[in-house]
């Protein structure tokens, strides 16, 4: 009997340092998993993630170039387009009427976007395959590390913790978005099993932060797996333009809209204003009849099923936008994908807030005061950072319209702070970030676009901080990263403008001009190598440097080219004139003009003499 339980207990150690040895044989970090950074996984925004179409053979399409074609937002075949719409345009034009136009735009929608349509569950129909890292960047080819850092550059952070730290999670923009939530999940178990650490921190950017939203509501047991969370503009309730969207609440199916300002938001304004101009060759009603149809088509045949877009939508829409879009029973599944987020959506910030009581770390990095993109009609009702309200990615801030400022009487609400000695107004009193669920650990970039989040480097500086140490506990841990900061994007001053300025020769310059040249370069240095500025600094500050080296003779002093404005005036002038109208209801406007002046001219200087006569 001792002979059975020595050989049982000697096969048992047998097993264990097997196991254990094969366990840490599983482990690829360097450090087995016993570091104190815990490896981070990046959550990308939208478009941020490489989704190629593929053709019957599941080969790569590929372009023109021999470059293969991203399904990203949509693959538009111009020789197609124009096949399709350009006899219906012609037809329109001559017979000044729809012949075949709006039937035309919605075509050439259904197959620009059909590689990214979705079916009545919710799954992709088209063609596609998600470029995936199932490993860490450490293990990425030299191409793969070029889109993740060119996506978002935290070369320094992998430097700090190691490559073998740094995770890049893909999905599919345009997709089912439970589908993604399900393995962001399982993406956390492989990275911790991969790490052999315990926990792990997400940063979850842009649209990221609806998946993220879905994590914390679908997979609670995750919070257990979470060490810190650093939310970058993350869309928390959406954003208003794809609300609008899925309202069909367009501003350019507003004729008057269309006519005076649209695009010139979207493209330079000479283009938008000769577009303008051309665009008027269709009758407005013609045009805003295609338009209209190719919005239908947009939202009805393409967008109602793909869940993604759904999760972008700001929870305020959903009860209106599911019954007039979701009530029919074949989107019985879609609807109730959607509805479980919208849930996710109106439980983040208890969710979040969970996760804090847990002991996760939270931090939320959040730009501010730049228009939305004035494609949804609630465009400026909001402040923003050009695609999402703040109200989404700040977790509820209370903030003035952009180009405004809190009343001079407004005082600081403390809705989520109680420390009277914190003050969270904003420089420009344009926030009051005690309003917010995180008053403490939120930072806020005063002008900064959202799509070049990724190019302020103070942005990067500070996430890369947050992940890699525990130096900062909140918004007054460091002067280097105060609550309220700048826009910016140093790189030509950083990589041009200075190296210029360093190997110029000044000797010619007069005393003082040596000086403000030198002071110049000074300043600029300062400039990069500082983590605090202001927005419209960087502007400033590359002028004056520019300067200095033009009086150097390092530059030539470029006149800038003045636009030309004549199709700015040429529209503006149709549009005082003739309203909306098209060149074909100009003649009779005009014969209509000319009689109402040539009468008005007959009562000012005959009737209205003769009535006083008589």
């Amino acid at each position: 009997m001792k002979k059975i339980i020595s050989v049982i207990l000697a096969l048992t150690m047998v097993f264990s340092v097997l196991t254990v040895g094969a366990s840490a044989a599983a482990v690829k970090t360097e450090c087995g998993g016993n570091c104190d950074i815990c490896p981070a996984i990046v959550v990308p925004g939208i478009g941020q993630s490489n989704v190629w179409a593929l053709d019957e053979n599941g080969d790569y399409l590929l372009d023109d170039d021999g470059e293969r074609m991203s399904c990203f937002p949509a693959i538009f075949d111009i020789g197609y387009i124009i096949k399709r719409a350009l006899f219906p345009i012609l037809l329109t034009l001559l017979t000044q009427s729809d012949a075949g136009l709006s039937a035309a735009l919605s075509d050439v929608i259904l197959d620009s976007f059909a590689v990214n349509m979705c079916d009545d569950n919710g799954k992709n129909t088209g063609n596609i395959e998600v470029e995936k890292y199932p490993y860490s960047v450490a293990e990425c080819s030299e191409y793969e590390k070029e889109q993740i850092y060119d996506a978002v550059p935290l070369q320094a952070y992998a430097e700090q913790a190691g490559e073998d730290h740094l995770y890049f999670f893909t999905y599919n923009s345009f997709g089912n978005h439970l589908d993604a939530v399900n393995e962001l999940y399982d993406f956390i178990q492989m990275v911790k099993k991969d790490t052999g650490h315990e926990k792990v921190n997400i940063v979850p950017i842009s649209m990221g932060g609806s998946i993220a939203n879905g994590l914390l509501e679908y997979h609670p047991d995750v919070m257990d797996d979470l060490n810190k969370v650093v939310y970058i503009v993350p869309a928390l309730d959406g954003s208003t333009i794809v609300g609008d969207l899925l309202a069909k609440d367009l501003t350019f199916l507003d004729k008057d809209f269309l006519f005076n300002g649209f695009l010139e938001t979207l493209m330079d304004e000479d283009e938008a204003r000769m577009i303008e101009v051309i665009a008027r060759i269709i009758p407005d009603e013609v045009l805003l009849k295609a338009l209209n149809a190719a919005v239908d088509t947009l939202v009805d045949d393409v967008a109602v099923n793909i869940t993604s877009l759904w999760a972008l939508s700001p929870s305020a829409y959903y009860p209106k936008l599911a019954k007039e879009l979701l009530s029919d029973p074949s989107k019985a599944e879609i609807k109730r994908q959607t509805e479980m987020y919208y849930h996710a959506q109106l439980n983040s910030d208890k969710n979040i807030q969970t996760l804090i009581d847990k002991g996760v770390q939270v931090f939320n990095i959040v730009d501010y005061d730049v228009p939305l993109y004035c494609i949804g009609n609630t465009w400026n009702g909001d402040n923003a950072d050009g695609v999402i309200h703040l109200d989404s990615t700040s977790m509820g801030v209370k903030s003035a319209k952009v180009g405004e400022a809190l009343p001079e009487d407004y005082v600081q609400a403390n809705t989520n702070c109680s420390n009277p000695e914190h003050n969270h107004i904003s420089p420009d009193r344009v926030v009051d970030a005690s309003t917010g669920l995180l008053p403490d650990t939120t930072f806020y970039f005063d002008g900064q676009n959202h799509e070049k989040t990724a190019r302020n480097d103070i942005i990067i500086s500070l996430a890369t901080t947050l992940l890699a140490t525990d130096d900062i506990k909140d918004v007054y841990s460091s002067p280097d990263y105060p609550q309220f900061n700048g826009a910016r994007d140093p790189r030509h001053i950083r990589n041009t403008l200075i190296p210029a300025a360093k190997e110029a020769d000044t000797s010619a310059l007069s005393a003082a001009d040596a000086a403000e040249f030198e002071a110049a370069l000074a300043e600029a240095e300062a400039f990069v190598n500082g983590t605090v500025c202001y927005a419209g600094q960087e502007e400033e500050i590359e002028a004056r440097l520019n300067a200095a080296l033009v009086k150097a003779g390092v530059y030539t002093a470029e006149e800038e080219e003045e636009p030309s404005d004549f199709f700015e005036k040429l529209s503006l002038w149709l549009y005082e004139i003739y309203g909306t109208n098209g060149f074909i209801e100009m003649p009779a406007i005009t014969v209509n003009l000319i009689a109402k002046g040539f009468f008005t001219l007959l009562n000012e200087y005959i009737f209205a003499p003769l009535n006083d006569i008589l």
